[in-house]
């Protein structure tokens, strides 16, 4: 384990012979492995994340996903990573209803946490320009508020400044709810590593 990934290696195979006296056929087996045990932490890593805060499901799988394998076990580097995106969510993702229905209420309801609903009085979505460096990859949709000139909205929110008193809000990284997950997925991934070595091992001297 390392800060905001799990590193999945060899070191969790208990069953595991001397890395001197490894053959072509144990080698194999491990690096096998560790990419299953790599994949199968991703999947389980996914569902934890989203019983923590509502991201979409499309968020964390495919080719923009925001949790991914970055690094996978190949030749003799028995090691892989699973690492979360870093950057704060924008808070418009979290957004329910239409844009009709948040301007009659006044403001945004939103679902950060699953099954629990929170209205944000006087924010509304905004429209983004593409290219915006600090607003891209937020398929042009963001949350805003206006604040009395001077003031900024709570830290929690992590604003950032956007036109006149205007302010973009944001909610954790996928990273950030990740660190609170990975401790828990972890062991499972270990477990699951040495399973599967010895079954792939079986099969190997089969």
């Amino acid at each position: 384990m390392s800060l905001g990934a799990i590193v999945v290696a060899v070191e969790g195979i208990e069953s595991l012979p001397d890395l001197d006296a490894m053959t072509p056929a144990i080698e194999r087996a491990a690096r096998q492995a560790v990419n299953a045990a790599t994949d199968r932490g991703l999947t389980w890593s996914s569902e934890e994340i989203r019983k923590q805060v509502n991201f979409p499901a499309s968020y964390l799988r495919g080719q923009d996903s925001r949790l991914k394998v970055v690094k996978r076990a190949k030749g003799s580097d028995l090691e892989s990573v699973i690492r979360g995106r870093f950057e704060p969510t924008s808070l418009a993702r979290f957004a329910t209803g239409t844009r009709k229905q948040h301007r009659k209420a006044g403001g945004v309801t939103l679902e950060i946490k699953p099954g629990s609903a929170t209205f944000m009085r006087r924010a509304f979505l905004v429209g983004l320009q593409a290219g915006d460096p600090a607003v891209r990859n937020l398929k042009n949709v963001g949350l805003a508020i206006r604040m009395p000139r001077g003031q900024r909205p709570s830290a929690a929110y992590k604003p950032r400044p956007f036109g006149d008193n205007l302010w973009l809000l944001y909610g954790p990284s996928v990273d950030q709810v990740f660190r609170t997950v990975a401790p828990d997925v972890e062991p499972r991934v270990s477990a699951y590593l040495d399973r599967e070595f010895r079954r792939l091992l079986e099969r190997e001297n089969a």
